[in-house]
């Protein structure tokens, strides 16, 4: 596996709680080549400390915003389009983006919400690690 993309929550936890990590989720961070995190995803965990939604993640966003250890992934018109266009009946928003973000990369995802395995692989999708 060359490159992986990150949930939001597998980004934080691999920053700080590496240990909330399933296994096959550890494993397959330290073998890729690079690690990839969406821009929705500063946006999803700024956007939910304003809103209270987080606020034990408030006094690390600085640090978040501005780590290094992983890969901004792109953010392109293809990303917006499939997102919004996406046969799935998850309607979260940022989870579409991830997902979208995803197929458009061709990056498995490192996320423990099974809602993604939902997708049909119609889509491209590249499928899930987490266990």
């Amino acid at each position: 596996m060359s490159s992986i993309l990150l949930d939001t929550h597998a980004w934080v936890w691999s920053l700080m709680a590496p240990q909330r990590l399933g296994g096959v989720a550890k494993a397959a961070i330290a073998a890729a080549d690079s690690v990839f995190v969406s821009p929705i995803s500063v946006y999803e965990i700024t956007r939910k400390a304003k809103l209270g939604g987080w606020p034990e993640i408030v006094p690390h966003l600085d640090e978040l915003v501005s780590e290094t250890e992983t890969l901004t992934a792109p953010f392109n018109r293809g990303i917006a389009a499939r997102a919004a266009l996406l046969d799935w009946r998850h309607r979260d928003p940022f989870d579409r983006f991830i997902a979208a973000t995803a197929i458009e990369l061709r990056y498995p995802l490192v996320s423990k919400d099974a809602e993604f395995d939902l997708l049909k692989s119609g889509t491209g999708w590249p499928g899930r690690v987490w266990s």
